[in-house]
């Protein structure tokens, strides 16, 4: 197994793993590059749907994933599919996010298994929430502590929500009446690393507690931008036969949409995470 970097900060390119016989050494040691990296994009793999099910089960069991139509045979699954001859350019997942805030206890892992790219676009940008929070003055570090944020599904998946009509290829069900909200710490705690990420992203965050949207919107929007510096961020790059595996405890990301008009086939599942702690 080698492990390559792809920033300082954030993302790493493995080879010479299959993810179908991992050995109990493999596992620790992918656990532990995990932990490093956050972002791990491991190549060369030959996967079917029972493969990343396997798998997904042996990295911890698959989260609720709603709003989202999986596989018939494996409900767990879900395929990401942008045909080439689609009418708009939008791409699922693009605009940056953590994924499914909105839950209770939201996925600890999403592994995204590629099927067919384009020859060129369709990258995923990922950004480290760690370093976003080691970036803010102490100040506002001590400000954000105690802060909690409303998330909620609406932008993507409520009543109004258009996100489903720009993906002919994907079966989405948005909710008839104006979905729960959820509140959870701005500053998480990581309940492997003990360390806290910056935990709020513009898709399912939409205000502070005891806040309006407006008095909110200023520094939500401030944060996030921060969130995504350059020196935050990698891109990983798609091919046939990729597995990108990312935290969604403390990242942010985001899929291009650049490669329309070409087709890009992907799989998606999810691991069962837990609820948010604020830090101590």
């Amino acid at each position: 197994m080698i492990i390559r970097p792809l920033t300082g900060l954030i993302g790493a390119e493995i080879t010479g793993l299959d993810l179908k016989n991992l050995d109990e050494s493999s596992l620790e040691a992918l656990d532990r590059a995990f932990a490093d990296h956050l972002v791990l994009c491991i190549r060369d793999q030959s996967l079917t749907p029972a493969d990343l099910m396997d798998l997904t089960h042996l990295l911890g069991g698959p989260g609720e994933t709603p709003y989202l139509t999986g596989l018939k045979e494996y409900p767990d699954v879900v395929p990401v599919i942008k045909e080439a001859d689609e009418n708009s350019p939008h791409t699922f997942g693009a605009g940056w996010h953590t994924d499914f805030t909105f839950q209770e206890r939201p996925p600890a892992k999403t592994l995204l298994y590629a099927v067919e790219t384009p020859d060129a676009g369709g990258d995923t940008l990922y950004a480290n929430m760690y370093a976003a929070y080691d970036a803010l003055s102490d100040g506002m570090k001590a400000a954000l502590n105690s802060l909690n944020a409303v998330h909620s599904a609406t932008r993507s998946y409520g009543p109004q929500a258009t996100l489903k009509n720009h993906l002919e290829h994907m079966t989405i069900t948005n909710d008839d009446r104006e979905p729960d909200t959820r509140l959870h710490p701005v500053i998480r705690m990581h309940p492997v690393t003990n360390r806290p990420a910056l935990w709020i992203n513009p898709t399912y965050t939409i205000r502070f507690e005891n806040m309006t949207a407006d008095e909110s919107e200023p520094l939500l929007n401030y944060l996030n931008q921060l969130i995504v510096s350059p020196q935050f961020c990698c891109r990983v790059r798609w091919q046939p036969g990729t597995l990108t595996i990312w935290d969604n405890r403390c990242t942010q990301h985001c899929a291009t949409s650049d490669y329309h008009g070409h087709r890009r086939e992907m799989w998606r599942t999810t691991i069962a995470g837990e609820t948010p702690m604020a830090i101590a």
